[in-house]
């Protein structure tokens, strides 16, 4: 039971979410049925937001024991983390740790959940003799697998949730593409009809950005230093210059590319006078704030998540949400593809529970991207959808 007005709102809002869109009831209940996870320990890094919340509260059904590690302050909703407690789920935020990440791998999971692969690199590089007792992970992340691939070898077995076919099709390209928009419409009041965008990035979520702009009457580019996705963003109707012809006409810029600095203070001297920046990636590094920061000779609070900042003998540069991913922080755009995924974890969990997975990289089978599926059309078929 809820035991104080943040928790309260946090699972009504859950339960709105689950009245038109019952895709983790359903998964819930299975795993309370079967209880895959009893005797087991289970630590998640997430983006601690209602639809998270929601899904932990149903995961947790399969018993077993729950850690969960904050992944962004920006996008922690407190009121969830309540819910979480008062479900007996134990929570650590940074905001009230040195380090989240340490504090959930204390408990010694024998299976990891992740976001960045911030649990699973923690555990590699600071943990390495715990490491090879782990039963499995998964990464649902670009980011996280960007840095999976970088490090070596690890001594487990780990499911890359990002590449199959439903992530970069639904949540990506339909869920940030339709969030992240709603989130600058109402953070800025800006109608996108007529206004020039960037898109920096054109994997699955800068498509889906940049068609969701497309469709709202905006002037589109794409900017991709890989040739290949430059040619498709060609071929799909979109201008390709160069980043820093993008940033002297753009009104609005948006990164997808789940890498740092990819806008850096200095190229933004010669960027257009107000020009708006976004992030719709995972991390909080790919605009470089503190570079903007540094080299700012005016600070000016607009609103809420709305800061502007006086560039010297430049223009004046709008930043949105601190660089942190919009429409994470805003928890904007509808749910139903975020939710889609989060089933697709929790199926993926309950099969690596009974197994041991070899070390190295596993793509999430089509059976269960098809569970997954089957599981969204019962949800919208129970709907109405």
């Amino acid at each position: 039971m809820a035991s104080n007005p943040r928790a309260t709102r946090a699972a009504a809002e859950i339960s709105r979410i689950n009245a038109f869109f019952p895709i983790l009831t359903i998964l819930g209940n299975r795993l309370a049925a079967t209880r895959p996870f009893e005797g087991k320990t289970i630590a998640i890094s997430a983006h601690l937001t209602t639809l998270t919340g929601a899904l932990i509260r149903e995961l947790a059904l399969g018993g077993g024991d729950w850690v969960v590690a904050g992944a962004n302050d920006a996008t922690t909703d407190h009121g969830v983390v309540q819910m979480l407690r008062d479900n007996r789920i134990t929570v650590y935020t940074r905001g009230n740790h040195a380090d989240a990440y340490r504090e959930a791998l204390k408990h010694k999971p024998d299976l990891i959940a992740d976001v960045g692969a911030a649990l699973m690199s923690t555990l590699l590089t600071e943990q390495p003799e715990q490491a090879s007792q782990l039963q499995g992970a998964v990464e649902v992340t670009r980011s996280g697998v960007n840095k999976m691939r970088q490090l070596e070898s690890p001594p487990f077995g780990w499911v890359n949730i990002n590449d199959g076919i439903l992530k970069p099709a639904i949540e990506n390209r339909h869920g940030v593409g339709e969030g992240l928009w709603q989130a600058v419409q109402a953070l800025t009041g800006m109608h996108l009809s007529g206004r020039k965008v960037a898109v920096i990035g054109y994997g699955p979520v800068g498509k889906g950005v940049a068609s969701y702009a497309r469709a709202a009457g905006a002037n589109c580019e794409v900017v991709e230093p890989c040739p290949i996705r430059r040619l498709i963003a060609h071929y799909d109707g979109y201008p390709t210059p160069p980043i820093d012809e993008c940033l002297r006409r753009s009104g609005v810029v948006v990164t997808c590319t789940g890498r740092p600095a990819i806008i850096t203070g200095e190229q933004l001297l010669s960027a257009r006078d107000g020009i708006v920046l976004v992030n719709a990636g995972h991390g909080a590094d790919e605009i470089d704030v503190e570079s903007i920061r540094a080299g700012a000779t005016k600070v000016d609070e607009v609103s809420e998540k709305v800061v502007r900042y006086t560039l010297p003998d430049g223009p004046t540069v709008v930043l949105l949400a601190d660089g942190n991913p919009l429409n994470i922080v805003t928890n904007s755009g509808s749910p139903e593809p975020v939710l889609l995924n989060f089933a697709l974890l929790g199926l993926t969990l309950e099969w690596l529970s009974t197994r041991h997975l070899s070390p190295g990289e596993t793509i999430v089978s089509s059976e269960l991207e098809s569970a997954a599926a089957k599981l969204a059309i019962q949800a919208l078929g129970m709907a109405h959808g």
